[in-house]
């Protein structure tokens, strides 16, 4: 590492940016737990050059590692529902593995398995083919491919038709190239289905020549019809047509907003969330649009969503063009709405915590904040993740922190909104550490010094870098010694992080620890080998389930004995739970 990245990077934090590197001996669990955890963006540390080639090098060393392993991961990060709904990696990782692995057994069937969920990732795949220099796309990808297009209905196809993907080549006029929908079908041609093909060659005609291609698919039909002046509810029905779709033609107004919030499932949650600015502006109150949002449940959203909404509404929201060069987008603050962003934020948290009380402890370091949530485009950064997650955890507690090697807690005012202590939070001290054994010893003197402070069931440690495995941290002398003249008995027998739980249960009661490594977009639970502590990695809509699934088998550390399916060189390694999972898909 050069020296003026050490020293930039080190006064950053006291692990000199280089996280516990567990590449050489597990790399199985370098894959899961830091590559669950890779943004594939430029970040802090390092290029987006410098983020992709080390994810690959993960993801072929543990396909090297354990034949299969890889192409099972990149199923297991993009499935919506029993994995990870990872959309960045669930494309990269086939095509990285299809194009060192043309012909082997697992490339059509995991290109498939991989691609199956949403259109735009089959015109990503192509994408990345050519971004990252991988060749022609093999011909078992390219039935993989086609059997993913087979699966998906007419409406999804078309949903993603119009948009351009871009690639790094350049056209002639200096602009970038881009890709489409039908040029990733056109690569399958060969393999598609007969009503994918007719799609195909739908989209693939001039315009001109459509209108006698799109005779038997209904919902083309409809549409046509639709666009064409007949625009009747029952070809807006069968044509499937979104409320974007809808709204650009009838014209963002009051009387076309409440004819749609009067049609019950047409503006569906998130979409109500991400349409509150154009409502309001239109002409609907407050008041309508705070009943709106008391009666919906908004399933599947997340709090840093619904934050993401509140500072757009409170700061305004500017966006810019592809190259960075010129604004194309700029909202004013409409402050009014604040109160409809903390309804929803209501309704997102009801059933979304394990139950006790939880700590937040929130790492709100400068890489924090640069490391963007689900893409480069994205205004949402694992930083607002940690404060917000550490605030909604202070509504029932009372209190929230920062950490680095010691603990700064900030107190829930009286009527203090989520969304103001998220912002206090990040105005805070902690910088994060890669070791927190320090910092649960100090939690430990910072309660028993304030009594009537209410007690934390779990603690979860939000960071963007991999902690240090629990065994392998380091205590300040002076702080043991602080505990034993308190009569707090301190055992240096066991891993560092063993002992201040230990401590922590002696004087406080029990508790829990989750070492949640942020840095992406998406990841992967991981059992360490100390009772009471889980490392996490990435964000995802498990990730508490996985949390209260560990507490209620009594949070043990992993079994001693390796799973069946382990290898041999795994044995005695701790592969974890998690490792086994991903093997089923």
């Amino acid at each position: 590492m050069p020296r003026v990245l050490r020293d930039v990077v080190g006064s950053l934090t006291h692990e000199g940016a280089a996280a516990f590197d567990l590449s050489k001996t597990d790399p199985l669990l370098h894959l899961t737990f830091t590559k669950g955890a890779a943004l594939l963006e430029e970040s802090f540390y390092r290029t987006q050059v410098g983020e992709i080639r080390s994810y690959a090098a993960a993801l072929l060393a543990a396909e090297r590692h354990e034949r299969g392993f890889g192409w099972k991961f990149g199923a297991y990060m993009r499935d919506p529902v029993k994995g990870k709904g990872n959309r960045i990696q669930g494309s990269v990782a086939p095509a990285i593995l299809a194009a060192a692995d043309p012909d082997g057994p697992f490339t059509e069937e995991y290109t498939f398995r991989c691609l199956q969920h949403r259109a735009d990732d089959v015109a990503l795949f192509l994408t990345h083919f050519e971004n990252l220099g991988l060749g022609e796309v093999p011909q078992s990808a390219r039935k993989g491919m086609a059997r993913a297009l087979a699966g998906m209905d007419v409406y999804q196809l078309l949903k993603y038709a119009r948009r351009q993907f871009p690639v790094m080549r350049r056209r002639k006029n200096g602009q970038h190239a881009s890709l489409r929908l039908v040029d990733a079908m056109g690569v399958a041609k060969a393999y598609l289905d007969e009503r994918t093909l007719k799609l195909y060659r739908y989209l693939h005609a001039p315009t001109r020549e459509r209108g006698a291609l799109a005779a038997g698919l209904e919902l083309l039909e409809a549409r046509r019809a639709f666009f064409g002046g007949d625009a009747s509810v029952e070809h807006f029905v069968n044509g499937r047509l979104s409320t974007e779709q809808a709204l650009s033609f009838m014209g963002s107004t009051g009387e076309t907003w409440r004819r749609v919030l009067d049609v019950p499932g047409l503006l569906p949650d998130l979409a109500f969330k991400g349409y509150l600015r154009a409502m309001y502006l239109a002409g609907i109150p407050v008041e309508v649009l705070l009943a709106e949002a008391r009666r919906r449940r908004f399933a599947g959203l997340w709090p840093h969503q619904v934050y993401m909404g509140w500072q757009a509404a409170m700061n305004g929201s500017n966006r810019m063009d592809f190259s960075g060069d010129e604004w194309v987008f700029q909202a004013a603050p409409v402050p009014a709405l604040a109160p409809v962003f903390e309804s929803i934020l209501e309704r997102v948290c009801e059933g979304l915590l394990p139950q006790g009380l939880s700590l937040g402890l929130a790492d709100i370091s400068g890489s924090m904040f640069s490391a963007a949530l689900g893409g480069a485009k994205s205004t949402a950064k694992v930083g607002d993740v940690a404060v917000v997650l550490s605030a909604v955890m202070a509504r029932e507690l009372g209190y929230a922190a920062t950490f680095s090697d010691d603990v700064f807690v900030e107190e829930r005012r009286p009527k203090q909104g989520v969304f103001e202590l998220a912002t206090r939070l990040r105005e805070g001290k902690g910088w994060g550490g890669t070791q927190v054994a320090n910092s649960v010893v100090n939690l430990v003197a910072q309660l028993l010094e304030a009594p009537s402070r209410p007690r934390p069931r779990t603690l979860y440690f939000f960071s963007d870098m991999q902690f240090h495995p629990p065994e392998v941290q380091t205590l300040s002398p002076a702080r043991v010694e602080w505990l034993r003249e308190r009569g707090i008995a301190f055992d240096a027998s066991v891993p560092p992080l063993q002992a201040a739980l230990q401590a922590w249960h002696r004087a406080l009661g029990p508790v829990d620890v989750v070492l949640w490594n942020l840095a992406a977009y998406d990841a992967s639970p991981l059992p360490s080998r100390v009772p009471n502590v889980l490392m996490l990695s990435g964000f995802d809509a498990n990730s508490f389930r996985h949390v209260s699934a560990w507490q209620a088998a009594g949070s043990p550390a992993a079994p001693e004995k390796p799973a069946s399916a382990v290898t041999d060189s795994d044995a005695g390694k701790n592969p974890g739970v998690e490792l086994d999972f991903i093997r089923t898909f």
